[in-house]
């Protein structure tokens, strides 16, 4: 082989990409995503492959560490948070490009070809996207997906850090992910990232497919609490994220439609009424932008009851927060 051939394959290379995964219990689903991520990652060229295991008891660090030969790397961080086990995953890398993906997701084989693209075609620092459903999704997770998959290329405030594809240097000069909160940690990065002048950018082109999203309305309200404990990650005096300005008026919608319930100056034939009205509000009001946003209305008659059970399972969670009990929620 001539020095011109061999300069040549040396300049086609992909950098080094690290994949970060965070594990905890993930049985139902590895062995469906981690094939996917070999897939893509031979089709990249080769990837570092870093799962942490947060003490799963399912059989998932069994079969993870009979399945390093196939190139992955198992490491055990137990009692940390999701945010923790991603950082100290990274620490434990060397890629030029960081991927974190979660466990329950699985990706096609253009998928590092494709976020690396989009990170040269665009000058941004990171990249991924909303995730996907399933080809055959469950009712709840379908229309939840209608509500909120833009499916188009723009620039934005944060990605979800189960499909995040971030530069090392980018990562490393905000100091990773804020490893004090339970969850949120993906918004948070995302404003320190903005606030440091790199550029996020989702395209559907970095697609993940999330297997694990809530099939039953009890699991529903359980995750948005979990997700809830980190609501106040991005507020301050200066900036209130719309999720938490909206929990807000759901509150003061219920006391005031209380009130009206029990004022004698309301008559008895429209207190209900009102109150009703009143706690409708803020999911109305957030299907109406939603559809705005994603162009997607087919979904909105479903949207209104399952936001009003988001903005509840958000009262939930800032019931627990103001309680000092989010340390027993951590995953």
């Amino acid at each position: 082989m001539t020095s011109g051939a061999t300069s040549s394959r040396a300049a086609n290379r992909q950098p080094g990409i690290s994949v970060v995964v965070p594990v905890l219990n993930g049985m139902k689903f590895l062995p469906i995503t981690l094939p996917s991520l070999l897939a893509a990652g031979r089709r990249v060229g080769g990837i570092e492959l870093i799962y942490v295991d947060n003490g799963s008891t399912d059989g998932s660090r069994e079969f993870l560490q009979s399945s390093e030969s196939k190139g992955l790397k198992m490491h055990v961080m137990e009692g940390g948070t999701i945010a923790g086990m991603r950082n100290w995953g990274a620490r434990q890398s060397s890629g030029t490009y960081l991927s974190f993906i979660d466990s329950d997701c699985s990706v096609p084989e253009n998928y590092f070809t494709e976020a690396i693209e989009v990170l040269r075609s665009t000058g941004a620092a990171a990249t991924g996207c909303e995730i996907h459903v399933p080809e055959q999704p469950h009712w709840l997770e379908a229309a939840w997906h209608d509500l909120h998959y833009f499916g188009r290329d723009r620039f934005v405030p944060y990605l979800n850090s189960g499909n995040f594809f971030v530069s090392r240097s980018a990562f490393q000069a905000v100091g990773g992910f804020r490893e004090d909160m339970v969850t949120g940690e993906d918004a948070e990065i995302g404003q320190r990232l903005v606030l440091a002048g790199h550029r996020i950018f989702a395209s559907p082109r970095v697609k993940a497919i999330h297997l694990g999203n809530p099939k039953s309305i009890r699991e529903f309200y359980r995750r948005n609490v979990w997700h809830g404990l980190g609501m106040f990650g991005t507020v301050s005096r200066k900036n209130l994220d719309r999720p938490t300005a909206m929990l807000a008026i759901h509150i003061l919608a219920t006391i005031l439609g209380i009130v009206a319930v029990f004022s004698a100056r309301v008559p008895i034939g429209a207190r209900l009424p009102i109150a009703i009205a009143l706690q409708l509000l803020a999911p109305v009001a957030t299907v109406i932008y939603r559809g705005m946003k994603t162009q997607q209305w087919r979904s909105a008659p479903i949207g209104v009851p399952l936001y009003w059970l988001y903005y509840w399972a958000r009262a939930y969670a800032l019931a627990i927060v103001a309680f000092g009990l989010s340390e027993r929620y951590r995953k």
